[in-house]
């Protein structure tokens, strides 16, 4: 990614700001800059941020079934299983026989896939830093206080919610 002269999205077109103010078109680009952003930190490793998390949600919550780990990260079904497809491919997550019914699944996360995960975690790290250097520690801190409360609020409304915890 090159470096550009940064800009507001903002015109002196008053219809183009009126769609630039939307929180929806801001929200939007804020999860395209970041996504972009941590594409780029974890090149190196080639691990996406949708495959982050699946292996860093496995690496705390320990094996578990395909849809456990989507209620967690709030993927759907099918991009979960893509997910996890491409990182066993890898050898990142392996499949193993529940030990409470062989019948089920568990995805459990490798030692290479810890690897990865502790290598991303430095990328993702910086990554982070990164997003948020144009605010103060404080504005940081409010940023994501309030950005948690509004995912909080709006989980619910979601095609595909984060629903349950580590210990459910």
């Amino acid at each position: 990614m090159t470096k550009r002269t940064a800009q507001s999205p903002t015109t002196s077109d008053p219809a183009l700001d009126e769609l630039y103010r939307r929180p929806g078109f801001l929200i939007r680009r804020a999860h395209q800059i970041a996504m972009d952003m941590f594409i780029e930190a974890c090149a190196p490793i080639d691990l996406t941020p949708s495959q982050y998390g699946v292996l860093y949600i496995l690496n705390v919550a320990g094996p578990m079934s395909q849809i456990g780990v989507a209620r967690l990260i709030g993927l759907d079904r099918s991009t979960t299983a893509l997910v996890i497809k491409l990182l066993t491919e890898r050898g990142l997550t392996m499949k193993s026989p529940s030990p409470l019914d062989a019948r089920k699944v568990e995805i459990l996360i490798t030692a290479d896939g810890k690897h990865a995960l502790r290598q991303a975690a430095k990328f993702a790290e910086r990554e982070r830093k990164s997003l948020l250097a144009p605010f103060s520690a404080e504005e940081a801190s409010t940023f994501l206080r309030l950005l948690a409360k509004f995912v909080t609020h709006h989980n619910e409304n979601t095609r595909v919610s984060i629903v349950g915890s580590i210990d459910a």
